[in-house]
């Protein structure tokens, strides 16, 4: 009898879990959440933040600060952990400051590692919403 509870419960949290169109919905997390150990979370994750900086050398390379965190210290460049990123897909890329929510998986290099994006979605620029201390930029 347990047995079979405990069957009907999973198979009702799984089909809750699911879209209408049979995926299952991503939960979206933030940079808070996996700077401590990023590549303990394998597959297809959804991360929310914001576009902190560019690479000179590769367009298709950037940062993400943590939203929170930002909102916090108002400053771009005090962030305590930046997510590289790289989003080489058919959408533009973010500018900076855009509050991002970026669909991917983590790839492990020789280097350290970097979130592969395979889904972008520009939300909105943080810029617009308050006035950030941005030392090397115009605001």
């Amino acid at each position: 009898m347990k047995k079979i509870l405990l069957f009907v419960l999973i198979t009702l949290f799984a089909v809750g879990c699911a879209k209408d169109n049979g995926e299952a919905e991503l939960h979206i997390l933030s940079i808070y959440n996996i700077q401590n150990d990023p590549l303990a979370f394998t597959g297809v994750i959804k991360i929310d933040g914001v576009a902190s900086s560019f690479s000179e050398s590769d367009a298709t390379f950037f940062t993400v600060m943590d939203t929170n965190e930002l909102l916090a210290c108002r400053n771009l460049y005090c962030g305590a952990y930046a997510m590289p990123a790289r989003y080489s897909g058919s959408d533009p890329l973010p500018e900076l400051a855009d509050m991002v929510d970026i669909t991917g998986s983590f790839v492990q290099t020789d280097d350290g590692y970097y979130f592969e994006v395979t889904e972008l979605v520009v939300r909105q620029n943080i810029m617009h919403r308050l006035t950030l201390s941005n030392p090397g930029g115009t605001q």
